[in-house]
């Protein structure tokens, strides 16, 4: 019997994923200790991943009458990043990208031109980082004193108690899709890049230097 396709996602994934979690960057995370100019980076390098990958995952639904629903509005995080933005005091319109987010949106472009069905291996991975993505909202939260999924946690947390719910739906309505051998193939190897990509990004948030450092410089 074949795997589902959620089930090859993760299990093929698993590797990649766990290097990217094991990134300092995340460890910082998860723990409450990053600093606000880190985050306001990582929020603001996240922002321009989802403004390109957002209308390419609809555009990909809309294209193919087998995906249809499979992406609802209320999951896209483009909307989220800018009001976390907002509230970091940071013009969403005047980000520029790091070298990594630079990499990962060329290649989900790259995708969606030639393997449609590779953006949806890229939308996988950050829409199940929404997971892991709470404890983080809530060490934040905690470290902050704001609320999780309030102003500025809304990427983290989006959905709240609905999370778990929302990720089963997406995953019944991934698995129920009939796709081809090809694209079940090409959807693991984007997943696998996009973890490879996500790491490189943080690497280059974590060891950027932070402002006070180019101004003693």
């Amino acid at each position: 019997m074949t795997d589902s396709i959620s089930t090859r996602l993760r299990t093929e994934t698993a590797d990649a994923h766990h290097q990217a979690e094991s990134h300092p960057l995340e460890r910082a995370l998860v723990a409450g200790s990053i600093s606000r100019e880190q985050y306001t980076e990582y929020v603001s390098q996240r922002y321009l991943i989802h403004a390109a990958l957002d209308p390419l995952v609809l555009q990909v639904c809309d294209a193919d009458a087998r995906f249809a629903g499979l992406v609802p509005s209320e999951l896209l995080q483009a909307p989220n990043l800018r009001a976390d933005l907002a509230y970091l005091g940071v013009d969403a319109d005047q980000v520029e990208a790091c070298k990594a987010t630079e990499a990962l949106i060329r290649q989900l472009k790259d995708g969606a031109a030639t393997t449609p069905a590779s953006v949806l291996g890229y939308y996988y991975v950050f829409e199940g980082s929404k997971n892991g993505a709470r404890y983080i909202a809530r060490a934040l939260a905690a470290a902050w004193g704001l609320r999780p999924g309030g102003p500025g946690l809304r990427y983290l947390d989006p959905h709240g108690e609905r999370q778990r719910p929302l990720w089963l739906e997406f995953k019944a309505r991934l698995d129920a899709i009939a796709f081809r051998p090809d694209e079940r193939d090409a959807m693991v190897s984007a997943a696998c890049r996009a973890f490879e990509l996500v790491s490189a990004l943080d690497k280059e948030i974590y060891s950027a230097p932070s402002k006070a450092e180019l101004t003693a410089g």
